[in-house]
């Protein structure tokens, strides 16, 4: 059972893990999808602004068309009744009317004045509205730009969007095997609980000298060569060497030798007065119930295990419990 609920904590860590680099990605994503909206709204409003300007030119090049096609059906109206009045005389008969030879000569001068006006005024015309449509041409370019920008941040956008749904969607279920996790580490630790105080009901307190609770934080290493692996929970992991011998922390009587044939290893709890130790995922176990032993004295050797990369370990899962059947921390009571 504490082997299973070491178990447990490191799928804990590791899925908190997960939960946590899951967590930084959409956070992430939720910037850069921040960020591409922002894109996309400046892009939008240059689009509105590109269209009120191509439709003020739009505007300006119809107005100078129709005052062009004014002229120049003033101009032709112009041609045809000097025409007619050349064929009928009276464009001499207007001129020889002159009072005077600078009269005549005025005349004839503003007729053309008037003349090269209006042509100039439709050459104008003519240039400015060459000018205008290039401007508008140059305009339309910019908007089929604008509208790529705009298309290829919404295509982005979009990925990015689908992305942050799959990471949200994966951080859920994070979440939902977390809890499952938790509160099957939580049914391991009641049950390892009722384990304890049903051996310290049938069995009583172990007949011992001495009391461990005077020797927190000196109880000595109960693996040969093993080290303290940091896990977050009141359940020591104790890494060594394959074969590593598992030694008593303290002088007591083993209460109870178990088999887990699911996970192939041993389970020894051994009574220390009112506390208990146990020592978990064992491939051998050397004592027997009812047995006393000493401290230093070799109990058995621990077993095999996979990490949360999935690599091979050797460890023992070492619990400590106190009199009312609390999980003490372990790490603290070991030197």
């Amino acid at each position: 059972l504490t082997s299973q609920i070491a178990e447990f904590e490191q799928q804990i860590k590791s899925i908190r893990k997960d939960k946590k680099s899951t967590q930084a990605e959409v956070n992430k994503l939720s910037r850069l999808i921040g960020k591409r909206r922002k894109l996309v709204g400046e892009v939008n409003s240059q689009m509105i602004a590109l269209n009120s300007n191509i439709s003020s030119l739009t505007r300006q090049i119809d107005r100078l068309t129709a005052e062009r096609e004014q002229l120049q059906a003033q101009y032709a109206d112009m041609v045809r009744v000097a025409y007619r009045n050349y064929r009928q005389q009276n464009f001499t008969t207007y001129l020889f009317s002159a009072d005077d030879f600078n009269s005549a000569t005025r005349r004839i001068a503003a007729i053309r004045l008037v003349n090269d006006a209006r042509q100039r005024k439709v050459h104008e015309i003519d240039s400015l509205t060459i000018q205008l449509d290039s401007a508008r041409k140059v305009l339309d370019a910019e908007k089929v730009t604008l509208q790529d920008t705009r298309n290829r941040h919404n295509s982005e956008l979009k990925k990015l969007s689908a992305n942050e749904r799959d990471y949200k969607k994966r951080l859920s279920t994070l979440s939902s095997r977390e809890k499952k996790v938790l509160k099957a580490q939580q049914e391991q630790r009641r049950e390892l609980e009722r384990l304890v105080n049903s051996t310290r009901q049938s069995k009583g307190e172990a007949k011992i000298g001495g009391n461990i609770k005077d020797n927190r934080g000196r109880l000595p290493m109960p693996v040969v060569g093993g080290r303290l692996k940091p896990n977050g929970s009141d359940i020591a992991e104790i890494t060594g060497a394959q074969g590593a011998q598992v030694k008593s922390v303290f002088n007591g009587e083993v209460m109870r030798v178990t088999y887990n044939r699911n996970t192939k290893s041993y389970i020894v709890l051994i009574g220390h007065g009112q506390y208990f130790t146990t020592y978990s995922n064992m491939a051998t176990a050397t004592v027997k119930e009812g047995q006393k032993v000493t401290v230093g004295q070799a109990i058995g050797s621990i077993g095999r295990a996979v990490d949360a990369s999935g690599r091979t370990e050797y460890k023992l899962v070492f619990g400590l419990f106190a009199p009312n059947g609390d999980t003490l921390d372990a790490d603290q009571w070991l030197k």
